[in-house]
């Protein structure tokens, strides 16, 4: 069991992108390592062997100047004096007459032909044990021929060469090895750690798939890729957490709300039936009952109204509105509706505010607002209905002077149903303020509450195009 987890572990590892960047990489490295191997060793070899070629020919030279001077004996003398002495170790000479036979050198036999050469040991102290020539020495030099027929090399062991080639091989390939295998080991690492933090996100979904809602993916405050990735997943958690307790408040409130409507419907429609022979008791139970009909219609009509908003499929139309004339329209439309319950609808309309958005929803909000003022004060209350530029963009302000929101309920009015209790003498079914919040929303509107001293301010910013 524990070999069939190792097995799958290192199968999800070796599978993961960071290690697979991490090979790629190493790969890559390993390439260039390369290329700069070759690069190092041929202008290393280049180097050296062209310090070996000033050397060998200026030794010839001077040889064949003494040739000149005092005959092919003078050679013959410094050769012999050269591979006698110490001085000479790691030089090597061959001299043969034109009939090819050896004068001098330490070297049994060589090829006799003008140029460079490079060739084997042949001599027995740089032989090995049996009896092949040592790759590790080699001579490399140059030959001419004299102008008496005879052949003359000079040369020199080219082990510093082939030492310093394998240095270069041996160096490069333990640091190529030595980094490749850090490499896989850092590839090793990270994909364990990316693992562990892809596995959180897993777990944590898989809890949230399993109903634990308020579970959330664990940050480490790195801001890197994963941290990125888990604060926009725990934020879209949130988010659906809110909405799915917002459906729990709205199921729970169309239950509670609508139980009350359809009770009355219901017993209305029993009391008539319990009645089969009084016609005005019939004629009032299906007018009391299409009035109730229409109640519940209107509720649902708002609903699904304001699911239209919310799905955002409204902003496809949204087109430059004049927010001056809404509001002008508003005022003159609710004034009279006002006067008429002895309350005061004052205006402070700036000209020529226009912003981008659904007219229609627009209105509906603004109406909702003014509606909700009227309704819910008393006799004699100032109604104030403002619109002006600002620094941020545009606000809008709803102000009225009657017994106002309980800041404990601000927030709360704008869910679906809610109602104060002073409220609920009143005609309405509790979606005015929450239309309003779904078209805020919608265009970006940020809505408040304020205490008005005495009422309620109702502070609407647009922001800026």
């Amino acid at each position: 069991m524990a070999w069939d987890i190792a097995c799958v572990f290192s199968n999800r590892l070796f599978k993961t992108i960071s290690f697979q960047l991490t090979l790629f990489y190493s790969l890559a490295f390993a390439m260039c390592f390369a290329v700069l191997l070759l690069v190092t060793y041929w202008t290393a070899t280049a180097a050296l062997r062209e310090q070996m070629q000033t050397e060998t020919r200026a030794q010839l030279d001077a040889m064949k100047v003494e040739m000149q001077a005092d005959g092919i004996a003078t050679i013959i003398q410094d050769i012999n004096e050269r591979t006698g002495s110490a001085k000479g170790d790691g030089e090597y000479y061959f001299l043969n007459d034109s009939a090819g036979h050896k004068l001098a050198g330490n070297l049994e036999e060589l090829s006799p032909h003008d140029g460079w050469q490079e060739t084997g040991l042949t001599d027995s102290a740089e032989l090995k044990s049996d009896g092949t020539a040592d790759e590790d020495h080699q001579v490399w030099g140059q030959g001419i021929h004299l102008p008496d027929g005879s052949f003359l090399f000079a040369g020199q062991d080219a082990y510093r060469v082939l030492s310093t080639q394998e240095a270069i091989i041996n160096a490069f390939a333990w640091s190529a090895g030595i980094s490749l295998l850090l490499a896989a080991l850092a590839g090793i690492i990270l994909s364990h750690e990316f693992l562990k933090r892809i596995d959180a996100i897993n777990t944590t979904s898989q809890a949230i798939i399993d109903g634990r809602l308020k579970e959330r993916i664990p940050v480490r405050g790195t801001s890197d890729e994963i941290d990125r990735l888990s604060m926009n997943l725990n934020r879209l958690f949130d988010s659906n957490q809110s909405l799915l307790e917002s459906l729990k408040q709205v199921s729970s409130s169309i239950a509670h709300d609508l139980r009350t409507p359809l009770s009355r419907l219901r017993q209305g429609l029993e009391e008539a039936r319990l009645k089969p022979g009084d016609e005005r008791a019939h004629a009032s139970a299906i007018a009391s009952a299409i009035a109730e009909s229409d109640q519940l219609l209107s509720t649902f009509a708002a609903l699904l109204r304001i699911a239209q908003i919310e799905s955002g499929s409204r902003k496809t139309g949204f087109k430059n509105v004049d927010l001056s004339d809404i509001f002008e329209r508003v005022a003159n439309a609710y004034r009279a509706v006002a006067e008429d319950q002895g309350k005061e609808l004052v205006t402070a309309l700036a000209a020529n505010i226009s912003y981008l958005g659904d007219g229609e929803l627009l209105l509906q909000m603004l109406v909702n607002l003014v509606e909700n003022a009227i309704r819910h004060t008393p006799p004699q209350t100032r109604i104030a209905l403002s619109l002006k530029h600002a620094p941020e963009g545009i606000r809008a302000i709803v102000a009225d002077s009657g017994p106002g929101i309980p800041e404990q309920h601000r927030k709360k009015v704008f869910e679906h149903f809610y109602r104060l209790d002073t409220s609920r003498a009143t005609s309405g079914n509790g979606l005015g303020l929450a239309l309003v919040s779904a078209v805020a929303s919608l265009h970006g509107i940020k809505i408040s509450l304020h205490d008005n001293q005495p009422g309620l301010k109702v502070i609407l910013d647009f922001p800026a195009a």
